[in-house]
């Protein structure tokens, strides 16, 4: 079983969006899947609920619950092939906790300063999670692309400096997504990032 950790600690940066979409492009692909949600206002549960994925989603307080002995109980059962774990805003312990339990970080950056600014937080818990699991592979996903080239290449730039690679898929205008809550996913954007985080 492959753990894919979706964090970042800044809000809005796409977390959501990606893990539901990721969990779903690889359902398509025939693999096992769940989806944890650490965030307390539950959207990736309520999302696949919605659009009626037929994804086992499970919403866990991280204030309450050991997600280390969850996701060794997940891989002992055997029942699935990847879980995806969506992370909440502003939680660095959540964030921490997940990358220390994922083989997969994926971190999703919107163009533009207000995301780029806030990289500092996360680069730090996922390099912090790399110390003690060095075969931890994070990603950069930049998102809300393709609208403004000179800003994306500044963005591009800035998550670099990180150290991690940064996917050569895109996500397009963030309201293309926005809309898309709740409904089923759409669009070839992340079987792209699939492909590319699993290559």
């Amino acid at each position: 079983m492959k753990v894919y950790g979706v964090t970042n600690v800044k809000g809005g940066a796409g977390k959501t969006h990606t893990t539901v979409h990721l969990a779903h492009q690889a359902a398509q692909e025939g693999m096992r899947v769940a989806v944890l949600d650490l965030d307390p206002t539950r959207q990736s549960v309520n999302w696949i609920e919605l659009a009626g994925l037929g994804i086992p989603a499970l919403h866990i307080d991280i204030k309450q619950a050991d997600l280390e002995a969850y996701i060794g109980q997940l891989r002992s059962e055997g029942d699935f092939d990847a879980v995806f774990i969506d992370t909440p805003a502003n939680d660095r312990d959540a964030a921490l906790e997940t990358l220390m339990v994922s083989d997969v970080a994926v971190i999703p950056v919107g163009v533009g300063t207000s995301d780029t600014g806030m990289l500092g937080t996360t680069e730090r818990q996922v390099k912090r999670a790399m110390q003690l699991r060095p075969d931890l592979r994070p990603f950069i996903l930049i998102n809300r692309a393709k609208f403004a080239p000179a800003r994306e290449r500044e963005t591009v730039e800035e998550c670099l400096k990180t150290g991690f690679p940064v996917l050569g898929a895109r996500v397009p205008l963030r309201g293309d997504y926005q809309a898309a809550a709740g409904k089923m996913p759409q669009g070839q954007h992340y079987a792209e990032v699939w492909r590319e985080v699993n290559a």
